[in-house]
């Protein structure tokens, strides 16, 4: 008898974890209305939750729920009152076991864009995971935007972005979009947990509304990839990922699927093991324009537009029920065909421009991989012949100088303007920090900083900002594979909910030319950042 109640005992003490453990769900409110938030009601049964009696305007909460995993039948649910003295609306935020689900119940008549009435929106619960409700407008004269956007999320609130210039618009960046997967693993090893900072592909990183893309290039054993890593010791330790062919196939079927939406390729890194890890050179930039000219709707400037384009509306590029339009922004140092320039003929066809422009800095230092850079000549060629406009070159900061090619420059079939940086110039950098909470205040204190100039000259261009809101994995857990927590991943998690939980720092006090314009984060697994970023720009529009 002593035996079996010991031997009891025991599984008792091994199973006990498991019935007891407790799982949580992180809930953000972000409140982007003009109007307060206020509890009316809340009701627990098997759960832990203390939410905020008041979400004021302009201001986001985050809140935590927790309960025992083997009570199946836990809920909870508390229901706020917008104050909109227009129209009784009101929402209940609601969580369930069995299984778990996260969701938003509108009442009386709260409808968004894509939300109508009595809408129910599921946040596909995931643990530890931020589950951000976003509602943001007045609901008067145009409805509210919302978590659970429609997918061309710019097309339908074009009239708010139609005659915007790009540096008051605000969209989702995808840090190293390429990184999806590990093709093949460099030095270090390149893993997923080490180099994979997104988790779906870019057709679906853009499903989910992201818009700005960090593509990084490789000429890799003679295949065009994209990569994640770091240059060092003479190696390059990473993995590379997506190919550049299934990035332009993603995007080619997103524009023609989702039509009148503005995207942009962010070419922001460039390497080659065929040059020891060097930078491209003119002709690997070339080539790779020429497969870029794949893009279907890649944009070519129609007319001269002055050298700052971040100062034009947004509907220069895109109109409602228009195309869409993919703008390919380029390294500082990477050579410009002048055939792809507006106004320009045959004459030119055989010349390039190396764009060292003015006002470009090094991408930031924490995150640069290729040191080498270099602005190889090539081959033995004697530079080309063909005159370079003086007027042309006045009104292009820096000097642009022409640049030989071992192959004629029309011989490239380049169908699109390759835009240098300072054509859309960007600030901002990482914060390098593992701390959530220092990631927020570097971050707000930046934006804080960042003054957006109407006065546009070569050495101070109208400059968007870039909200980086991405962890460093510190390096003593890139090796840590058996922990998931630990990889890029999940880190990313940690600062998407700092990002939720700081609405009132995006967009307090700044107004409409102080916001952030990009938004950069890690793991774009639902469209929640396309939301904010639409919070952000009706945010007292």
């Amino acid at each position: 008898m002593f035996n079996f109640t010991l031997h009891a005992f025991a599984v008792l003490l091994l199973v006990l974890p498991t019935v007891l453990a407790v799982s949580r769900a992180y809930v953000e409110l972000v409140n982007g209305t003009p109007y307060d938030w206020h509890l009316v009601s809340s009701e627990t049964s098997h759960m832990k939750w203390f939410p905020n009696t008041t979400i004021p305007s302009g201001t986001s909460a985050e809140s935590c729920i927790s309960w025992i995993l083997y009570l199946r039948e836990a809920k909870a649910e508390s229901t706020y009152r917008i104050d909109n003295p227009s129209s009784p609306e009101s929402f209940t935020v609601r969580a369930r076991r069995n299984p778990t689900k996260i969701e938003v119940v509108y009442h009386e008549n709260l409808s968004s864009l894509n939300n109508p009435k009595n809408s129910i929106i599921d946040f596909v619960y995931s643990k530890y995971h931020p589950h951000p409700f976003i509602l943001a407008g007045n609901g008067i004269s145009t409805p509210y935007v919302s978590s659970n956007p429609p997918i061309p999320w710019m097309q339908s609130t074009i009239s708010t972005l139609s005659s915007r210039p790009l540096r008051e618009i605000s969209m989702p960046m995808a840090h190293n979009a390429g990184a999806n997967i590990v093709s093949d693993s460099l030095n270090g090893p390149g893993t997923l947990h080490n180099t994979q900072t997104q988790s779906n592909s870019v057709f679906m990183q853009l499903i989910f509304g992201a818009r700005w893309l960090d593509i990084r290039p490789v000429f890799y054993e003679r295949k065009w990839m994209t990569y994640h890593g770091t240059f060092a010791a003479g190696k390059m330790w990473g993995a590379t990922g997506q190919s550049i062919e299934s990035v332009i196939e993603d995007v080619n079927r997103f524009t023609k699927a989702h039509p009148g939406e503005l995207i942009v390729l962010d070419i922001s890194h460039d390497a080659s093991n065929a040059w020891k890890w060097r930078n491209f050179n003119a002709v690997d930039w070339m080539k790779f324009y020429e497969l870029l000219s794949g893009i279907r709707n890649a944009w070519q400037e129609p007319r001269r537009l002055g050298w700052d384009l971040s100062i034009l509306p947004f509907n220069t590029f895109v109109s409602k029920g228009g195309n869409s339009t993919v703008l390919v922004r380029i390294p500082c140092d990477a050579p410009v065909p002048i055939s792809t320039l507006p106004g320009r003929g045959k004459r030119d066809a055989n010349t390039t421009l190396t764009a060292s422009s003015a006002g470009c800095g090094p991408v930031s230092s924490d995150d640069y991989l290729a040191p080498l850079n270099a602005t190889d000549s090539l081959d033995s060629q004697e530079p080309s012949s063909s005159p370079i406009d003086q007027r042309e070159m006045s009104n292009i900061p820096g000097g642009i100088l022409p640049g030989p090619l071992s192959r004629r420059a029309a011989d490239y079939k380049i169908t699109f303007t390759p835009l240098p940086a300072t054509r859309l110039p960007v600030t901002g950098r990482h914060s390098a920090t593992a701390s959530p909470s220092d990631l927020a205040s570097s971050q707000l204190a930046l934006l804080s900083l960042h003054k957006s100039s109407s006065a546009i000259t070569p050495t101070n261009p109208a400059q968007m900002h870039r909200s980086s809101w991405i962890l460093t994995q510190p390096r003593a857990f890139q090796a840590d594979i058996g922990n998931w927590w630990n990889s890029i991943l999940g880190y990313a998690i940690l600062a998407q909910r700092s990002l939720f939980s700081n609405f009132g720092g995006l967009v307090q006090g700044r107004g409409k030319k102080g916001k952030p314009n990009l938004i950069e984060v890690d793991y774009i697994r639902t469209p929640d950042v396309a939301a904010l970023a639409m919070a952000i720009n009706v945010w007292e529009s």
